[in-house]
């Protein structure tokens, strides 16, 4: 799909594009262990190239997609959206992503609200198929931030996190169609099969879909349905990247094994996120 935007946006991606620039995790995961892949030299060459400051306001919302699309495509560190758009690691039901090191943890509140809590026990660190470093921490008493600040914050996580998984969907679709072509069986490439072709136009069909729902226009709040279609959709198009891959797939040595665990990983954490500011 060809999907042309605003020219400003096209160079305010760009620049993300080169902030991002090569970035991987430091190490492969520890399966079954606990990590943490928050870079702060990452982080802050997003925040030179203005990434920390598009919350502001609901005329930068597409300048979020535009950067969490890219922030997706990189599988970057899910703390980038959280710390930019909400002010500090997000803390639902006892955990919090990234939050091993923080001081503050921003807890949604039932109806939409917001509010910052300082942790008040040792964060415990807690395995995940992930690297976004969760812990299990008590917070203690709880700041409600101002409604119209609250408003505008939720509108830029959820384009963000939309944008993200937008994003990530896309680069996993890319990979296995990059494999498709290079691939051969049966002195064919892999592409030739009408099952494989089959299989990687429904993906793209659901990561074009994605992407056009991330831009579409605010609705100024949390779009619960929205935001769980779409972290449903990233993990069917990871999926179908991966049956495409075959076994090599999940061999580390592909990279494609990231996408789909971090589609995972951020699919769940929207739907938690979604479900306590009902």
């Amino acid at each position: 799909m060809r999907f042309e935007v605003a020219g400003e946006l096209r160079f305010f991606a760009e620049s993300v594009r080169g902030a991002i620039g090569d970035w991987e995790p430091e190490r492969e995961p520890d399966l079954g262990g606990w990590q943490d892949d928050r870079d702060d030299g990452l982080a802050a060459r997003l925040s030179a190239a203005g990434w920390s400051e598009l919350w502001a306001g609901d005329e930068l919302v597409d300048a979020v997609v535009a950067g969490g699309i890219e922030l997706g495509r990189a599988a970057a560190p899910l703390c980038l959206l959280d710390e930019a758009t909400l002010g500090a690691p997000v803390w639902v039901d006892g955990r919090s992503r990234h939050g091993i090191w923080a001081h503050v943890l921003a807890v949604p509140r039932p109806g939409g609200g917001l509010a910052y809590g300082r942790p008040v026990s040792e964060p415990e660190r807690e395995a995940t198929l992930d690297g976004s470093g969760t812990v299990r921490v008590a917070v203690g008493e709880l700041e409600e931030l101002d409604p119209d600040d609250v408003g505008v914050r939720w509108q830029a996580w959820s384009a963000a996190t939309l944008a993200y998984l937008a994003g990530l969907g896309r680069a996993a679709l890319e990979l296995s169609v990059d494999h498709a072509r290079a691939r051969e069986q049966f002195g064919a490439p892999l592409a030739s099969l009408p099952a494989v072709q089959s299989r990687l136009a429904d993906a793209a069909l659901t990561a074009d879909a994605t992407t056009l729902l991330a831009w579409a226009p605010g609705s100024g709040g949390l779009r619960d349905a929205d935001l769980l279609w779409a972290g449903s959709a990233c993990c069917e198009v990871a999926a179908s990247a991966i049956q495409v891959h075959g076994a090599i797939g999940f061999a580390l040595e592909s990279g494609l094994h990231r996408h789909y665990r971090r589609a995972r990983s951020a699919a769940s954490w929207a739907t938690a996120v979604c479900e306590a500011a009902r």
